[in-house]
């Protein structure tokens, strides 16, 4: 065994006292309030955001779907049965982001115009569908 004199000893003493300090740092140390005040609970990270919802409208005729979105080829026809086309519904229109409807219907008919799918569209926004649904991902 070795003093507590010795070069051996005091190494082992004076890892100890490292230790026993480590396990004792100042952030670790519980937040004593002042008497009287409390302390706020420390600050939770904000939960993820939900993915964007994506929207389309439904359209009884393809003129109304053109009206609203520029041109034919953002019209797709609704297949026969299913629940959309027995509630009435022959063509979705655009897919769109939540909020952001006359916009991305702004942005598609002036490609309609570039393109050449179309002379003139409407500078008003307008909704012609006769109903909403959200696409699922």
């Amino acid at each position: 065994m070795t003093s507590p004199s010795s070069p051996l000893g005091s190494l082992a003493a004076l890892l100890l006292f490292a230790v026993m300090s480590i396990g004792c740092s100042r952030s670790e140390r519980a937040t004593v309030a002042p008497a009287g005040k409390t302390v706020p609970p420390p600050v939770m990270p904000s939960p993820p955001k939900p993915p964007p919802s994506f929207f389309r409208d439904h359209y009884a005729k393809l003129e109304d779907c053109v009206q609203d979105w520029g041109y034919a080829q953002k019209c797709v026809p609704v297949p026969p049965g299913s629940p959309a086309h027995q509630a009435g519904t022959a063509f979705f229109g655009a897919t769109y982001a939540r909020d952001y409807r006359e916009e991305t219907q702004a942005q598609l008919r002036r490609e309609a115009l570039d393109r050449g799918y179309a002379q003139t569209v409407p500078d008003e926004a307008s909704d012609r569908s006769i109903g909403k649904s959200e696409v699922k991902p």
